[in-house]
């Protein structure tokens, strides 16, 4: 057993125990949580001591008597039709009164009553008091919502771990930075905890200032959770700011942005995208402040990219002037492990894996062991592309101590993590190629495309999903490019670029394909030999006679209801192509949503029929697949996929022939699409990883192109 990388928790009820997994474990670190404190003589662990610090909550004495500097949030009600020319409006209904207090300060100034039916700001209204907006002269028959101010009244996250657990502990009420008053008081406070804290070696910020949204129905039940939404930055006095140093105005509506509260799958108004910037940019100022304590006392800081990560986002363009050590995040799949991994301007990341040492999380041996296996399967093959440097739990030791397979398990993913990271080191795997994926967002929201949280993929979103889970294994270098990156020529060097978003969000790109600039560039970077991977409906937009915009280039168009008075002949399936060639099709399943996809000049590999229109009417059949050539480039159209190994390697495949790379497959290869073939040109070693849960015998090929055999067990990696 090696030692070293592991975090672990610990209770100051629980030393000896603490210290029996520590060794049992080969820990390196403890750390507290919530529900839980450090022991009084910590040191006698003889490991690092991380120490949970939170900015703006757990200080209650003094939000108690400052509720002018607790925390605001942006929102809107539901629509209400009217059936009267006047009606009122409950503006916490369907919310938990309990998190929740409206804010009347100036809220004539700030507040907004909007007609949904006709898109007009309504000005006849007045606050009855209790909750209550009564709208006069209304149009009947038309839809209403008040935009309004609430404050937090009780930390949305601390709601949960309260119910969850039966806490009987203070209320958090989150502060806000913007006051001065308050951001004074917020460091003096940190520094006099400092001070009183000498055992501690690394303070881990839970997070920083703003929390994600939340917005909850009950106390376990969430009505919005959006990991990425700036609503609880939003304060009167936050848009007071932002105009003083912007010079923009800024209203409740931008924020609120009609119910879908600008959320990522929206391309920004300019107001909107302003002011996320500025806000980003606030923060990093005022969490630099923080950090430079920590170091004036010899500590490291770290943060966990959670809760209130709102405006320090790892790939936020002022987050490296942070100053941080590291973060932590909760990787639950080989894409979370990349978003980690790839973070900058720090000196190591940390993964805290899954069950959280919680009783409804990890709710008994069996039940936890199998969650730990499952979490840690689905990041392995991650960590062996490009591994983060630490590993930790959370949460309450003392349960889990009591379950044996759990803590065999628990020593089994430690050793083999070590394992992997002194393999491979801080590199990532011998690449094959450049791939550049393209979003409205660029670099900041990379590997975080068509979800709310990181990994997440709702129904439709798990065929785009799917692109990045193979991208977060395939031994290709991945960056992520704005359409404003396109435009400034920054595709140069890519082999292939990639459009992967649900059809009309900001990860599709909606209305900027409407630019004819964009598609010129895309086109000349194909055309003098690059590689166009579109998913879905890349490049979709109506416009000028056309939907596909790029259909010239893969081949191609949408059948929008516009065009059948075109006699269009059947749809011609080729059955066998190099990309296909040791893939078993009959596991690959196509994105079923998108429909009335037919060639334009594509060689069609998979399509389909619908059972109520077969082959032979006119105009029948969905593409699901298809290749095309242009100019010295390729051409990659899928309708979407389902993710598995055999898609993986159909993936693989069809990436490499999109870069014209298909001797590639003769080196770092594997026959088997359930084996893969990582090689480390520092340290000069491969890693043979076997993704099935059965043995395989499989011929691969080395970095010289020497082929040889292979047997490895279920889930087995083999060093060489």
């Amino acid at each position: 057993m090696s030692k070293g990388r592991v975090t672990i928790p610990t209770d100051a009820n629980f030393v000896d125990g603490t210290k029996k997994l520590l060794q049992y474990w080969g820990a390196d670190a403890v750390r507290d949580c919530d529900g839980v404190s450090l022991p009084a003589d910590v040191r006698q662990f003889g490991s690092d001591v991380y120490k949970a610090y939170f900015i703006v909550r757990e200080d209650h004495e003094y939000a108690l008597a400052h509720k002018e500097y607790w925390q605001n949030v942006a929102l809107t009600t539901d629509r209400v039709t009217a059936k009267s020319d006047a009606l009122d409006v409950d503006l916490l209904a369907n919310t938990f009164r309990e998190s929740l207090e409206v804010n009347t300060l100036d809220y004539k100034k700030y507040w907004q009553v909007i007609d949904r039916t006709d898109g007009t700001i309504h000005a006849d209204w007045q606050y009855l008091g209790n909750n209550i907006v009564r709208i006069t002269n209304c149009k009947l028959y038309h839809e209403y919502t008040v935009n309004f101010f609430a404050v937090n009244t009780w930390d949305p996250v601390q709601i949960y771990n309260y119910h969850v657990n039966n806490w009987h502990v203070p209320k958090d009420i989150d502060l806000d930075p913007v006051y001065p008053e308050a951001l004074a008081h917020m460091l003096s406070r940190m520094e006099s905890w400092l001070k009183a804290n000498p055992d501690v070696t690394v303070v881990r910020f839970t997070t920083f200032f703003y929390n994600f949204f939340i917005v909850n129905v009950t106390g376990l039940k969430q009505r919005i959770w959006d990991w990425h939404c700036y609503a609880m930055t939003a304060s009167p006095a936050m848009f007071e700011l932002f105009s003083a140093e912007t010079g923009r105005e800024i209203t409740l509506e931008d924020i609120v942005d009609g119910g879908y509260y600008s959320n990522r799958f929206r391309i920004p108004n300019p107001t909107m995208r302003a002011y996320v910037d500025f806000v980003q940019r606030k923060c990093a100022d005022w969490a630099k402040l923080f950090v430079d304590l920590c170091h004036k006392y010899g500590k490291k800081a770290i943060m966990f990219d959670g809760d209130h990560r709102i405006g320090v986002e790892p790939y936020s363009p002022y987050f490296a002037n942070i100053g941080l050590d590291g973060v932590v995040g909760a990787p639950s799949s080989a894409i979370y492990v990349q978003q980690i991994a790839n973070m900058q301007g720090i000196d190591f990341t940390e993964g805290r894996l899954n069950p959280y040492f919680f009783p409804n999380e990890c709710p008994g041996d069996e039940r936890g062991t199998q969650i730990l296996l499952n979490c840690w399967n689905s990041m392995r093959r991650g960590m062996l592309k490009k591994p983060i440097d630490r590993i930790g739990f959370g949460g309450y030791l003392k349960q889990v101590a009591e379950y044996p397979t759990f803590v065999k398990a628990v020593r089994q993913v430690c050793d083999e993590f070590r394992e992997i990271r002194t393999n491979v080191g801080k590199t990532s795997c011998k690449s094959k190629g450049k791939i550049a994926v393209l979003s409205y967002w660029g670099r900041r929201d990379s590997w975080m495309l068509n979800g709310t949280f990181v990994d997440d993929a709702g129904q439709g979103a798990c065929y785009y999903w799917s692109i990045l889970a193979a991208l977060a294994v395939l031994p290709f270098d991945v960056d992520f490019l704005s359409f404003d990156d396109v435009l400034d020529g920054k595709l140069d060097g890519y082999d292939i670029a990639v459009s992967c978003g649900l059809t009309g969000t900001s990860f599709h790109g909606d209305k900027c394909w409407a630019n004819p600039d964009l598609l010129t560039a895309i086109r000349r970077f194909v055309d003098n030999g690059g590689g166009f991977v579109g998913v879905g409906e890349p490049s979709g937009y109506q416009r000028q006679g056309r939907f596909i915009q790029l259909s010239d280039v893969l081949g191609v168009e949408r059948e929008c209801d516009f065009r059948h008075f075109e006699k269009r002949d059947d749809i011609d399936i080729v059955p066998e192509h190099w990309i296909t060639q040791g893939v078993d099709m009959s596991l690959v399943g196509f994105n079923r949503f998108v429909r009335n996809i037919y060639p334009v000049g594509a060689t069609v590999l998979a399509a389909d029929y619908d059972w109520e229109y077969p082959k032979g009417n006119q105009n029948a059949g969905n593409v699901h697949f298809a290749v095309n050539e242009y100019g010295k480039g390729r051409s990659v159209y899928l309708s979407g996929i389902t993710a598995n190994n055999q898609t993986i390697r159909l993936l693989y495949r069809a990436f490499l022939w999109a870069m014209r790379g298909e001797d590639k497959t003769k080196y770092n290869y594997a026959e088997s699409a359930d084996v893969d073939v990582f090689f480390y040109e520092q340290s000069g070693k491969y890693a043979l990883f076997n993704d099935s849960d059965n043995a395989v015998e499989t011929t691969y090929y080395d970095v010289d192109g020497n082929k040889r055999s292979v047997t490895l067990g279920a889930k087995e990696i083999k060093w060489l």
